[in-house]
């Protein structure tokens, strides 16, 4: 199989994005796969240093060491990262960013960058955001979206935005899902309204993402 770097991004909060990002890099970390998150809020005190939440569920899920060169900005507050920054004095610099990627990107064969929420979040008040992000990286986005009731829309309305702004999508997935009926009518929707064909459904629970799934989304 022949990857690419990519970003996830998510249709709202909760919906499990660093979940599916970590199954994702579970399975794609025998490729020289390395993660990536470039901005954190909501980071806590550990050994006197910020911790960043999603880095540290991902590399206690793994089973490895925590990874400081996962992440590029740790902020204390649990809100926005733009405000995050302003309170706590901290001037979030993308070209820090920036220099960050392309050094992971010397040393492995591909990156999984997971955003901050979904596509209109800032990181810079006014004047940067997440889809800013992504087309400096120019990356593919693989969209982790719901099941439940209000899907249909979130999911349906983050397409659009993605069409409009020019961003490629390279897929979706369905993440907690439980087998429920309307959960079902809910992709079938989603699916007959966006015509999108490279999908994967994550049940609710699941630990890993098999590589026949894995060789079918990326392909």
């Amino acid at each position: 199989m022949k990857f690419k770097d990519f970003f996830v991004i998510g249709t709202d909060t909760d919906v499990g994005k660093t979940y599916v990002s970590t199954l994702l890099y579970k399975a794609l970390r025998k490729y020289n796969f390395q993660y990536y998150k470039p901005i954190q809020s909501g980071c806590f005190l550990k050994d006197d240093k910020l911790t960043a939440p999603d880095v540290d569920f991902l590399t206690k899920f793994v089973g490895i060491n925590y990874d400081d060169s996962m992440v590029t900005y740790t902020l204390k507050e649990e809100v926005s990262p733009h405000l995050a920054s302003e309170m706590e004095g901290t001037k979030i610099e993308i070209e820090n960013v920036k220099r960050h990627y392309e050094d992971l990107k010397k040393k492995y064969s591909n990156i999984l960058v997971e955003g901050a929420g979904g596509l209109y979040v800032p990181l810079i008040r006014d004047k940067f955001y997440i889809y800013d992000l992504i087309k400096l990286f120019n990356l593919p986005v693989v969209l982790v979206c719901g099941t439940k009731v209000g899907a249909i829309n979130h999911t349906m309305l983050t397409l659009n935005a993605l069409n409009t702004m020019g961003i490629k999508l390279h897929g979706l997935i369905f993440n907690n899902y439980k087998e429920q009926f309307f959960e079902d009518d809910n992709i079938k929707v989603i699916l007959e309204l966006s015509k999108i064909k490279n999908y994967m459904i994550i049940k609710n629970g699941q630990k890993e993402i098999s590589d026949k799934e894995i060789e079918k989304f990326f392909n």
